[in-house]
């Protein structure tokens, strides 16, 4: 029986079957948040909020600007765990595309959420597939992509779908992410690496619990997953014991053959122990498609724990991103985009901005308040590089595109709190160029008062 296992069991048999609940780590008490949905008047600039004494009206907490704390965390998972939803619930807002396609991210998207003097950093990356996978599905660049924001990273939150069966190819995306997320060195401030003294560098989150039944089968994909984890630790330590060179693959390859004939602390040296037990990652349990977002307040609250004392925080606390408007227009863009359509098609549409303008109106002339009456108005082309395509873009009549229009504008409206005036249209190029989504900004918003 793993350590994670003993911790597990004894955990849920305190607690009864309410799985959903965090089994292994303590809970904090609810924090303040100071995090605010972002309004469209907002700009986002690239800047750090290094709040000092001196500035009085920006830090939640003046009076002890030293004890400010943030945690870096990287989101990471196979193709379609959940990642961007539990991201979206995580933050408490919608920053990320959701749908049931593969590769739906496509780029890392940041987030953060502020509670008192503590920022914790999301990073979203792309869904990840160990080495001979993402060559048959195309998508090397994603898995570097994924793997640069690992180690960049203080913490990993590593997303599995708890409904999925771990087949091979599954078992050896997980093992090869686990060691990365144990090669993590820590986020960068001011060219300095910050490394953590804790030697735990990740957390497995089961998400979509509520697909499960019954829960007892929870207990199978955690022993499963425990065991993989304990195994890598192992490697890791005997290598930081006897340094190797040696390939990311033969470890993998090692442990997906050897995993399961291990147990306990099999193979530690004396020394290490207390290490080992260090290490062996948390378990927690989301069902992050329920309206009540359950299980997400336990992963905010852990990582809340983890937090470390920083001299920056890298995004304003009331945007709660650094996503540009013009990017968060696109993210939602795109997810009614790969809803809508099918097979091969979301993938090779690429949306490139007209305009983007707000039409600041007031009701009454005074005393309405700020928003109201308000217009943002966007012009999108979507880019296909064939007339077919162009034709299951458009839909008979034109009825596709509606859809993703109309969708879409719902979603606009919510996260910019104004009326959106949307037009969208289809085009065909023939050049192979990556199209910029917008060549002649950085993704700000003309104002036009009236």
């Amino acid at each position: 029986v793993s350590i994670t296992m003993m911790a597990l069991r004894g955990a849920m048999c305190r607690g009864g079957t309410n799985v959903a609940r965090s089994a292994v780590n303590r809970l904090l008490p609810p924090p303040h948040c100071y995090h605010q949905p972002p309004y469209c008047c907002r700009r986002i600039h690239a800047t750090t909020y290094a709040y000092t004494s001196a500035d009085e009206n920006t830090s939640p907490r003046q009076d002890k600007s030293d004890q400010r704390k943030r945690l870096d965390v990287a989101i990471v998972g196979a193709p379609n765990a959940g990642k961007s939803q539990l991201l979206n619930s995580l933050m408490g807002m919608k920053v990320a595309a959701v749908s049931r396609k593969r590769h739906t991210t496509r780029t890392g998207i940041f987030g953060a959420r502020t509670f008192d003097d503590t920022q914790i950093v999301f990073i979203d990356t792309p869904g990840y597939l160990h080495h001979e996978m993402s060559i048959k599905e195309g998508v090397r660049k994603l898995l570097g992509e994924a793997s640069s924001e690992i180690e960049a990273s203080d913490y990993v939150v590593m997303v599995v779908d708890a409904a999925k069966k771990l087949d091979e190819d599954m078992k050896r995306t997980l093992i090869t992410l686990i060691f990365l997320a144990l090669r993590s060195r820590g986020r960068n401030e001011d060219g300095v690496t910050i490394t953590s003294n804790s030697l735990n560098k990740f957390a497995v989150v089961l998400n979509k619990v509520d697909l499960v039944s019954p829960k007892q089968k929870l207990l199978l994909v955690v022993s499963d997953v425990s065991a993989m984890a304990e195994s890598c630790i192992r490697r890791l330590l005997k290598q930081r014991r006897s340094p190797t060179k040696t390939r990311l693959e033969s470890l993998v390859n090692d442990v997906l053959e050897n995993y399961a004939a291990e147990s306990g602390f099999d193979g530690i040296d004396e020394e290490d122990l207390e290490d080992f037990a260090a290490i062996v990652p948390d378990f927690l349990f989301t069902s992050a498609i329920t309206k009540d977002d359950e299980g997400v307040d336990d992963v905010l609250n852990m990582l809340l724990d983890k937090a470390t004392p920083s001299n920056e925080w890298i995004i304003d606390p009331e945007t709660g991103t650094a996503m540009s408007p013009l990017e968060q227009i696109e993210e939602i863009l795109r997810e009614k985009i790969y809803r809508c359509l099918h097979r091969e098609v979301p993938h090779a549409v690429q949306q490139q901005n007209r305009l983007l303008r707000l039409d600041e109106k007031s009701v009454d002339g005074k005393g309405a308040k700020e928003g109201s009456g308000d217009i943002l108005r966007i012009r999108q082309d979507l880019v296909v590089r064939t007339k077919s395509h162009q034709r299951l873009v458009m839909g008979s009549g034109g009825k596709t595109l509606e859809r993703i229009r109309s969708t879409a504008i719902k979603d606009l409206e919510t996260a910019f709190q104004c009326k959106v005036d949307l037009t969208l249209s289809v085009r065909v190029t023939k050049s192979d160029k990556e199209i910029p989504l917008d060549s002649e900004s950085t993704g700000g918003i003309t104002y036009t008062p009236n």
